[in-house]
């Protein structure tokens, strides 16, 4: 299974709970030192192999679910899990290259990486797709106009995906946690 923003937060976490449960984590974070901890701290270190990504980065992408499958000789799935927030300013006061940076690694990074598994995928009842959204996608957040965009973006894309693939043996759902102290 691949974690995105296996670094630190809540991918972190999800990396280790994953792992204490006997699932096999392709943990990713653009921050190879926070990755090397996250590694540091799991309980069965024989699970996880970890790799630094940049998930706006479309060519990096394409290429991970291959790598994953040939490094664990199978693939069942991702947590999009990678994400940040913009600064905390009215969305006239953000430059283009925050805009783009906060769609290219939230919404992007989501279709470019869920495009890339779904051809190396090895469907099977437990195979499943995970994209983490957010209640800020769901409400106005003065300050978050294209964070809050960008998440609602990945709940209609997850949401269309899962009617895609209805009837198949892959599985699709959003999360939409609320604020996380990370």
């Amino acid at each position: 299974l691949i974690v995105t923003g296996a670094g630190s937060g809540m991918g972190r976490e999800l990396t280790l709970q994953l792992i204490r449960k006997g699932v096999y984590i392709a943990a990713c974070d653009i921050n190879a030192t926070t990755l090397a901890e996250t590694a540091s701290l799991v309980s069965a270190p024989e699970l996880i192999k970890t790799y630094e990504l940049d998930v706006a980065n479309p060519e990096q992408v394409a290429a991970l679910p291959r790598t994953v499958k040939q490094d664990f000789g199978r693939l069942h799935g991702v947590i999009n899990n990678a994400g940040i927030i913009q600064p905390f300013v009215k969305f006239a006061e953000l430059s283009p290259k925050t805009i783009d940076r906060v769609m290219n690694i939230n919404f992007y990074g989501v279709v470019n990486l869920t495009r890339a598994v779904l051809q190396e995928l090895d469907p099977d009842p437990d195979t499943h797709i995970v994209n983490i959204s957010s209640m800020g996608g769901f409400l106005p957040v003065p300050g978050q106009a294209m964070y809050g965009a960008s998440k609602a973006a990945v709940k209609l894309f997850t949401e269309a995906l899962y009617g895609e693939v209805r009837g198949t043996k892959i599985h699709v759902s959003v999360v939409f946690p609320g604020a996380v102290a990370t």
